[in-house]
């Protein structure tokens, strides 16, 4: 999901990897949901394993994508995971990431967590989101008068209206050609099967294997 009021997890934010004797280390802040408190840092050096995912993105951004990023499009929610993938594009690909463009959606019911996040990652990685809200609305007052109370508004229809119609416009905008998500196979309640690349829907999984 895109952050919107049904989701509770905390937001994670991915701030610098550097080089300790041969091995990458990770500085990572976790930001929890609003009302949870402080903020956590640490510092963690990557296991081998860890390392050889990192080298297998390298190796897929490679295969799959342009150079310059052109008509590609990676729709983040600012969650860990897609905080990740920024961070190490900007390090390995710093063209592409320029080229690209970086799709959020703003439901109008986000976390204040959330927004915060997303200004820090923006600003640290100077690379802006195309940022879209539910048609025809700029504030929460103007979706409930337009659309009704989340609350009350079947499931559906709230995910149409708040995410997927603005998630469409976006992409048409872009002229999206390519498609990055954040998916992982351990995001199911069971590891499910996700390929890196779906040719038939033109998808690139880079970080399906991370977990």
């Amino acid at each position: 999901c895109f952050g919107a009021a049904r989701c509770n997890s905390a937001t994670a934010q991915f701030h610098k990897m550097f080089s300790v004797q041969g091995r990458t280390v990770l500085r990572i802040a976790v930001r929890a949901p609003s009302g949870q408190g402080v903020q956590l840092r640490y510092f963690a050096a990557l296991s081998p394993a860890l390392q050889g995912k990192v080298d297998g993105f390298k190796g897929e951004i490679e295969k799959y994508l342009p150079a310059d990023g052109k008509k590609v499009v990676f729709a983040t929610a600012w969650l860990a995971t897609d905080n990740v993938f920024v961070a190490l594009m900007h390090k390995h690909f710093p063209t592409a990431l320029s080229g690209m463009n970086l799709v959020a959606i703003d439901t109008l019911h986000l976390f204040p967590s959330t927004l915060v996040c997303a200004k820090q990652v923006e600003e640290k990685y100077g690379k802006k989101g195309l940022w879209k809200m539910p048609a025809d609305v700029t504030s929460l007052d103007e979706f409930i008068a337009q659309y009704g109370d989340c609350e009350e508004m079947d499931s559906a229809d709230f995910d149409f209206v708040s995410k997927v119609e603005p998630f469409q416009r976006a992409l048409a905008e872009c002229n999206k050609d390519i498609l990055i998500t954040g998916r992982r196979m351990d995001q199911a309640a069971q590891r499910i099967s996700l390929d890196v690349w779906e040719e038939g829907k033109r998808t690139l999984n880079p970080m399906a294997s991370f977990s």
